[in-house]
């Protein structure tokens, strides 16, 4: 971003900053020129140069947000590109170009589509790097039976989904656990890249988070190119994948995941140690059952976001 662009985003993203300090200027600059020069069109100018403030402001300030928790707003696609066999991102324009989302971690989007006449409402976790400036990036792969994601597969430039969010109810706190273990199946990645990009990063936070992540080919796997960074650059952070139907070439994990994985990768149940879980429901509730046999507490499928076990 060049230097230009850095001082534009700024600006709008804090006008009221500006505007303060630009009435101080005014309030100071004003009446010194006016007592030095006794030239009355600075007052002028001064009117003319509070009111080019004042609407920048406003209309800075009230520009319609690009999400809310109670409305639903209708968001452009801009570009789409295929990720892996079955499934694509999908990039939608925000209403101003250096917006950015505030999605609180673990935290997800509403998005309603209208098929045959019928609105259709489903959930999914934006995959954008923090402070990406302008665009919602989404994740969705496409099931054989899934009438929404077939939906988002034929969806052409310029054409609109509604959103409405951010919706969730995981709780973290950086203090809460010194051991992170999470299992994400398919395209449950997609919140649990939200929660590691936000956690992982970050200088305050050194929570060890083991990941175990499923799919069914290696082909399936999603962003993993960002995972295995990841885990390169941050030695908190640790990825193991499982594949159920691997080719010849696969020399890791393969099949399900199993009761004696997760005790090889993931964190022991402690007082300190939390377990987040995100995959298919018939993965869920296999996986559920391994934690309760390694010592965690029942976890449920609408659980508390404090909750040691937390189910997404």
């Amino acid at each position: 971003m060049s230097l230009i662009e850095t001082c534009v985003s700024f600006v709008l993203a804090n006008p009221l900053y500006w505007f303060c300090t630009g009435l101080l200027l005014n309030c100071v600059i004003t009446p010194l020129y006016l007592w030095k020069t006794q030239d009355s069109r600075i007052v002028c100018l001064s009117l003319l140069h509070f009111a080019v403030l004042y609407a920048i402001a406003f209309i800075t300030v009230g520009t319609e947000r690009s999400l809310y928790k109670d409305k639903w707003v209708a968001l452009p696609l801009v570009k789409k590109a295929r990720i892996s066999r079955n499934t694509s991102l999908y990039c939608f324009k925000l209403k101003y170009p250096f917006e950015t989302l505030h999605i609180p971690m673990g935290y997800h989007l509403a998005a309603r589509v209208t098929i045959n006449g019928e609105r259709l409402v489903r959930y999914y976790t934006p995959v954008n790097v923090p402070n990406t400036e302008g665009l919602l990036e989404l994740v969705v792969k496409t099931y054989k039976h899934g009438t929404v994601s077939k939906y988002f597969d034929k969806l052409k430039i310029g054409q609109y989904v509604e959103f409405k969010g951010p919706l969730g109810e995981l709780e973290y706190d950086q203090d809460s656990a010194t051991e992170l273990g999470i299992i994400a199946g398919g395209s449950g990645i997609t919140p649990v890249l939200q929660v590691l990009q936000e956690i992982i990063p970050s200088p305050e936070d050194l929570t060890h988070i083991s990941l175990i992540y499923a799919n069914e080919t290696e082909d399936d796997i999603l962003l993993k190119s960002q995972l295995d960074h990841m885990a390169k650059e941050y030695p908190h952070f640790k990825v193991h994948y499982v594949v159920h139907k691997p080719n010849g070439l696969w020399n890791g994990d393969i099949g399900y995941v199993t009761l004696e994985e997760m005790k090889r990768y993931l964190p022991k149940q402690a007082e300190d140690h939390r377990l987040l879980i995100c995959g298919p429901p018939k993965m869920n509730e296999m996986v559920l059952s391994y934690a309760k046999e390694l010592g965690w507490s029942n976890g449920f499928h609408k659980g508390n976001g404090s909750d040691k076990v937390f189910v997404f």
